[in-house]
């Protein structure tokens, strides 16, 4: 050991002795969350070439499964577009509905 970290040494001993050793160890991984967290937030963690791909593949997914979904629904929306159109076009004359059940 090196003659600084003993006087460091020196110096945290009495802390932990008056406050407590779980005291100390907590602050210190306060503090070691506190970066970590830091570095999260910046993003040094993960280098901004592997989020842009991660982003770029992500958007890319989720259009094929838009055109998917788009494809799949089309002929639902098909059908309902047509009963649209035959219920405004299948009413009476006079725009009295002829299915009204009277409830």
């Amino acid at each position: 050991m090196d003659s600084n970290d003993v006087a460091n040494l020196e110096k945290l001993l009495p802390l932990a002795d008056k406050y407590g050793l779980a005291y100390i160890i907590a602050l210190v991984l306060l503090m070691i969350l506190l970066v970590l967290l830091r570095s999260i937030v910046k993003g040094n963690l993960v280098p901004r070439e592997l989020l842009e791909r991660a982003e770029e593949d992500r958007d890319r997914l989720q259009n094929i499964l838009d055109k998917e979904r788009s494809d799949f629904m089309a002929p639902t929306l098909e059908v309902l577009q047509r009963l649209k159109i035959d219920h405004s076009a299948g009413g009476s004359t006079n725009g009295i509905n002829d299915e009204d059940r009277g409830g």
